[in-house]
């Protein structure tokens, strides 16, 4: 890589870092993106404070004909290269946004999946006796109970978690801080997990530990998510973010204002949190379906 290359490449993390406040996540991301162009361009004998619209052109069809990335991938490549040109030229260092006219690829709407009330209520009511279990148990009743990102979860400290007032204070994206509430029943949950962590580990930072009381990596969690779909037989997606799905979803079937659930989810536009209103709609017209006397599909 050009050392103006790897300056300018590091100082465009390090703004998202520093000043916008960017979650590691997308960070990652970012680098991850924007190594891939370099290889791209570094094959093609070009730098990046070099590239011109016909190189950027040449990348999408290398990324979508080539690499055959899907369609969600491809345009978040192409938000990072973007978003990297765009920091490129308020700072003088092209002149030209190479992406600025190509657009994102157009991706199949796609409603979230979601649990059942009677779901939810079958995940819940698992047993739980040793610390790997009762921590299982709390963490996936902590994700519906609040809504919160796996990420966010996985950041919350014993600090943070007021057991008076039944919250959380959760830092969200672009470090913005909300608070998030749990039940009387999660609370006695939590008070007999914390019992048995401090037996074990003393009083740790995270909420959240490993079997050896080290902070819970994200890596684990998918597999405690993957071991607890297979103890109950579904076939469908179950992931922290269907929690989350069904969390804000159940919220707006039972009356809940589209605002307020804005607020519990830490949505910077309620356009992201409207996609919920459409698998509640989508519920609804299923009950229509069903239960009208003109709704009901007839065999005779």
């Amino acid at each position: 890589m050009e050392q103006d290359d790897r300056e300018a490449l590091q100082a465009f993390l390090d703004y998202h870092r520093h000043v916008k406040g960017s979650s590691e996540h997308t960070l990652k991301a970012y680098a991850s993106d924007m190594s891939k162009l370099l290889l791209f361009l570094q094959d093609h004998g070009c730098t990046l404070l070099e590239m011109a619209s016909p190189d950027a052109r040449l990348y999408v069809r290398y990324i979508t004909t080539e690499k055959r990335y899907g369609e969600a991938t491809v345009n978040r490549m192409l938000s990072s290269a973007r978003s990297f040109y765009s920091y490129a030229l308020r700072n003088d260092l092209v002149e030209v946004n190479p992406f600025s006219l190509i657009s994102l690829k157009k991706t199949r709407s796609s409603l979230p999946s979601v649990l059942s009330a009677a779901e939810v209520a079958q995940l819940l009511s698992l047993s739980y006796e040793d610390f790997p279990s009762t921590r299982n148990m709390l963490l996936f009743t902590l994700l519906y109970d609040t809504g919160c990102r796996i990420s966010e979860m996985l950041g919350v400290t014993e600090a943070d978690v007021s057991n008076r007032e039944r919250q959380i204070r959760v830092m969200g994206k672009g470090k913005k801080v909300r608070y998030v509430f749990f039940t009387e029943r999660t609370q006695q949950l939590l008070d007999y997990y914390l019992s048995l962590k401090h037996s074990l580990f003393g009083h740790t930072d995270r909420l959240f530990c490993s079997d050896s009381g080290k902070q819970l990596p994200q890596s684990t969690v998918g597999s405690i998510f993957a071991k607890y779909r297979q103890t109950l037989g579904w076939q469908k997606s179950f992931t922290p973010h269907v929690l989350r799905h069904s969390y804000a979803t159940h919220l707006l079937d039972n009356g809940a204002d589209i605002r307020l659930v804005q607020e519990l989810l830490g949505h910077a536009s309620i356009s992201t949190t409207q996609i919920y209103t459409h698998v509640s709609q989508k519920r609804l017209a299923k009950v229509y379906a069903s239960a009208h006397p003109h709704g009901r599909k007839h065999n005779d």
